[in-house]
């Protein structure tokens, strides 16, 4: 089946997801989409490569960096070519890198990353092409994950057709391409892991004038190989979906999203079979003053096997940022996502957390959102300006103490049989930022897990992580 083959369910689900936004997209007057010839130099780390927009550049007077003349073809009056890459070194070292759960030793390792990308532009936009090609080696390491090695593969291949409308623009996507919606709570493109997530498929986006979005996508996630050019769409899964986003007044704005998650062949709480997994949600987002505030609420319902699933999960992050020369800002993260109550009840009440951002509980990526509750504060603050200091604290109980603990990717660490009670464990996180210069960033996170009685109980033991990226982007 192809990824636009949908079931009579997920039609269902995405009919109604996509009249509750179209009916919420009633516009108030005030927002216009930025002109990107008007834009300055976008702040490394900046986007993901594939948002960049260098037009600006016609103008001589702000070509400062001596890879301009590089990235940034004029082509015609109607086309443009932007080029780019990456260079990046990662060094970790791991103690207990599976909290003792698995039959491995303190692990310490290298990893590279170079990517080289084309965007071409042509018709004044209305037709592009991206290719985006990377290496990936993993020296060192005694396990590795799909995520640390694939040698050369083509990452992003995608062309893009714009069509302009009334008052909106409309892109579709097709190939192989990134992804990342909201906070990033369910959707990203993890750049943290040495290779990123990606989806081979089909995106519309509607952009409005006055600041409302939608996609809508059906896409199968890149199945990762270790021999050269040989990812290839994972047949086994399809995901697809609706994400709106809706200003409604100053400093407020909402998202809501429906997506589906069908996955031919899964093991999950003793079950095995056919899974059809919907999530229905809300982001609720924006700030005031010094107070900013993204809060995620999400549903799923479905089935697996023969069990219904029904879960829910909730990621929240608020804070205030003070004024100062620092710039700190003080946060609170409060994250919760259900777990099963009862084995062999033809019930799942897992929550999914689908293709997250692991890594706000720190780098080593140890703990995902299924059945988990996890609080803490968030401190960040800035000694120099190209300096950004990240320091957390977290700590991480069972939603349900009759449900397993999750490694990222819904991996069972600890069974239910395994683990006693609920405390997973407290977390200290600190990330170093360091930007050396326009196109250099040095990175430094580490991460000390201290267990608690659910992970211990288990046979589980303390683990602590470093880890120092450089990244040269040109």
């Amino acid at each position: 089946m192809s990824p636009c083959t949908l079931s009579v369910p997920a039609r269902r689900l995405l009919g109604v997801s996509c009249a509750s936004l179209l009916a919420t997209l009633a516009f108030p007057a005030g927002f216009t989409l930025a002109n990107p010839l008007e834009q300055e130099r976008p702040l490394r780390p900046g986007l993901p490569r594939w948002l960049e927009d260098y037009r600006f550049l016609d103008d001589a007077q702000k070509r400062t960096d001596p890879f301009d003349s590089f990235r940034y073809h004029r082509l015609s009056e109607s086309a443009w070519l932007q080029l780019g890459g990456e260079v990046r070194y990662r060094a970790d070292a791991f103690d207990e890198p599976f909290l003792g759960l698995r039959d491995s030793d303190d692990d310490s390792y290298l990893m590279q990353r170079l990517q080289a990308h084309a965007d071409l532009h042509l018709l004044d936009d209305r037709l592009r092409a991206f290719v985006q090609v990377e290496n990936t080696r993993a020296w060192g390491k005694d396990q590795l994950s799909p995520t640390d090695e694939s040698r050369n593969d083509v990452h992003q291949a995608f062309i893009d057709g714009r069509f302009e409308l009334a008052d909106a623009s409309l892109t579709a996507r097709v190939g192989r391409q990134e992804m990342a919606y909201g906070n990033q709570a369910w959707v990203t493109y993890r750049d943290v892991p040495n290779i990123r997530q990606t989806f081979d498929g089909l995106r519309l986006s509607m952009k409005w004038a006055q600041g409302g979005k939608l996609d809508a996508f059906a896409v199968r996630p890149v199945r990762l190989d270790k021999d050269s050019f040989d990812d290839g769409s994972n047949n086994n899964v399809k995901f697809y979906g609706l994400y709106g986003t809706l200003p409604l007044s100053r400093g407020w704005n909402v998202d809501l999203y429906g997506f589906g998650l069908e996955t031919e062949a899964r093991s999950l709480a003793g079950l095995t079979g056919e899974e059809e997994r919907y999530t229905l949600g809300t982001r609720i987002f924006g700030n005031a003053g010094p107070f900013d505030w993204s809060w995620d609420l999400a549903g799923q319902f479905g089935d697996m096997a023969s069990a219904d699933i029904r879960a829910w999960a909730f990621s929240t992050d608020s804070g205030y940022s003070f004024a100062g020369p620092w710039r700190p800002r003080l946060g609170l993260r409060i994250d919760a996502a259900s777990g099963d109550r009862q084995a062999g009840d033809d019930r799942v009440e897992t929550f999914d957390p689908l293709f997250p951002r692991n890594g706000v509980y720190g780098e080593a990526a140890l703990i995902t959102l299924s059945n988990a509750i996890i609080v803490g504060p968030v401190l960040a603050f800035s000694p120099w300006p190209t300096l950004r200091i990240e320091p957390g604290l977290f700590k991480a109980w069972k939603e349900s103490a009759d449900g397993a603990v999750y490694f990222p990717g819904m991996v069972v660490a600890a069974t239910a049989e395994q683990s006693s009670g609920r405390d997973i464990g407290t977390i200290l996180r600190a990330n170093v930022k360091w930007l050396a210069s326009t196109n250099l960033t040095v990175d430094l996170d580490y991460k000390y897990y201290d267990v608690g009685r659910a992970v211990r109980s288990a046979g589980g033991e303390d683990s602590q992580f470093v880890s120092l990226r450089g990244t040269f982007r040109f």
